[in-house]
């Protein structure tokens, strides 16, 4: 791109986190749907935090994030309040990465292979790694092989949309 803006690539990727944010959470139960219908996990392996987006979303790292921060303080969060949270955290960091991914492809070759491996080194850098080590969610090799389906998969989509919208907006910008 002869006409990089660090602007234009800021609000190019935020808008493109927002809807890859939207994208990634619809695909997210039908790939977690496939995924359990190719390799159908045990009740055990469901129960696992961060394992089952369907039945226990109060589950998830984001979730858990916003009890145990919640915990410092004393105050126990309700079902409705951590869904609530968990959408909010979801939310600003699809969007959070996005924008970043935006400046990022203003000044180097990140949108190269359309955003899949960014999103390969996003998912690693969180569900593959951080989150185990934070407690936030279950060892990788202990989750059931339908996650990886739904989660590695939402977030190939989310990476693929992502740079999709960012291509278009950025486009639409000059």
């Amino acid at each position: 791109m002869s006409d990089r803006s660090l602007l234009k690539g800021a609000v190019a990727g935020l808008v493109a986190g927002a809807v890859g944010t939207f994208v990634k959470s619809k695909a997210e139960p039908i790939l977690q749907d496939l995924g359990e219908k190719w390799f159908p996990p045990t009740h055990a392996e469901k129960e696992l935090p961060g394992a089952d987006v369907q039945g226990h979303p109060d589950r998830m790292p984001p979730a858990k994030m916003a009890q145990e921060a919640t915990d410092v303080v004393g105050v126990k969060l309700s079902r409705d309040e951590k869904m609530k949270a968990q959408e909010g955290i979801h939310w600003a960091f699809g969007t959070g990465a996005g924008l970043t991914y935006g400046v990022l492809a203003e000044i180097t070759d990140i949108e190269v292979g359309f955003g899949l491996p960014a999103a390969g080194v996003l998912f690693a850098g969180t569900h593959g790694s951080t989150l185990p080590l934070a407690g936030l969610q279950a060892d990788p090799d202990e989750l059931p092989d339908a996650w990886w389906v739904w989660e590695l998969g939402s977030h190939l989509v989310y990476g693929a949309t992502v740079e999709l919208t960012r291509r278009a907006v950025r486009r639409a910008l000059g």
